[in-house]
């Protein structure tokens, strides 16, 4: 299978489609992990007031399979 030739088109292709349900899954955690975007939101807000509880739900998001493993979410 490695010996196969492909294309970057292809590659990307993938990768964008493996992506959609990292991203599902991650909204959906964030969605009921409230507390911990609470926490990350609470310690950005001195420093990115307009953004921190868009920026803290993202963050909540993409780092689901930390989360997961039950591990804190390091928010300073």
């Amino acid at each position: 299978m490695l010996s196969r030739r492909v294309s970057v088109a292809a590659m990307i292709e993938t990768v964008m489609w493996l992506a959609i349900p990292y991203l599902v899954i991650g909204l959906v955690w964030a969605f009921f992990d409230a507390e911990q975007v609470q926490v990350i939101d609470n310690a950005w807000r001195a420093r990115l007031p307009a953004g921190s509880d868009i920026g803290a739900f993202l963050v909540t998001a993409a780092f689901w399979p930390v989360r997961l493993l039950g591990i804190g979410l390091c928010a300073g």
